[in-house]
């Protein structure tokens, strides 16, 4: 519920699940932004646990989160989208539809709210840019932070 409620104090509101992942893939299909892997170079996770049969050349990570911009930015200039901190997401938490859809939208009402992007304490694979997981939204833990979208 902070998240949410900074986000409109700053004039804008966090993103939908579908807008922060369209935000994160910046035009790219895999499962990360930077290709079939993530490595200790691009992005802030448990370097122990790379995705699939990708390899870092650092295995002992951060362990903590880091300021934004430490590593490179993806194609539409976001940093931290993959690992650093799990971000909120305005969708309450749901299964998705088996039907074809364009910039769907989460249900109207849930118990648990949208988190997307991993944190520095997960495997890469839950940093995929297709990668959900849910959560309350009064929790608070030092892996989760948030992005604000803003309109002109």
């Amino acid at each position: 519920y902070g998240a949410d409620e900074f986000a409109r104090y700053a004039g804008g509101r966090l993103p939908t699940e579908a807008e922060w992942e369209y935000a994160c893939r910046a035009g790219s299909s895999g499962p990360f932004n930077t290709g079939n892997c993530l490595s200790n170079t691009q992005a802030n996770y448990n370097w122990e646990a790379p995705y699939n049969n990708c390899v870092n050349t650092v295995t002992v990570g951060l362990i903590k989160s880091q300021v934004s911009g430490l590593f490179p930015a993806n194609a539409f200039g976001l940093y931290d989208t993959h690992g650093n901190v799990w971000e909120w997401c305005n969708d309450w938490y749901g299964e998705y539809s088996s039907a074809n859809q364009t910039d769907p939208i989460g249900p109207a009402s849930g118990t648990e709210k949208v988190l997307r992007g991993g944190g520095y304490t997960n495997y890469a694979r839950y940093c995929r840019s297709a990668s959900r997981f849910k959560h309350l939204p009064d929790a608070y833990y030092p892996f989760v932070g948030f992005r604000i979208v803003t309109e002109p």
